[in-house]
């Protein structure tokens, strides 16, 4: 078949190519998990420790693929952010 650059492409109308997939917001109806959220977005957009973000990206995930972090490694991190 003829396949130049012209003719093929993704068809968009047909809701082809989601270049984004990662989700922006817990499924999750947890209201301390939301608040959590809350909290996180705006460490995550008032500072520019890579930390806060990451946490954000976490508490975003399904609980299978949330890869586990301790309280005691949150506050070791914390530890060093207060001196």
């Amino acid at each position: 078949g003829n396949t130049s650059a012209g003719t093929m492409g993704i068809d968009l109308k047909a809701g082809g190519r989601k270049k984004n997939t990662a989700r922006t917001a817990p499924k999750s109806g947890n209201v301390y998990l939301h608040l959590l959220v809350k909290l996180y977005r705006f460490l995550a957009r008032r500072t520019d420790a890579k930390f806060n973000q990451i946490v954000l990206k976490r508490l975003y995930q399904s609980r299978i693929n949330r890869p586990p972090m301790s309280l005691s490694r949150i506050s070791k991190f914390m530890e060093v952010k207060l001196y």
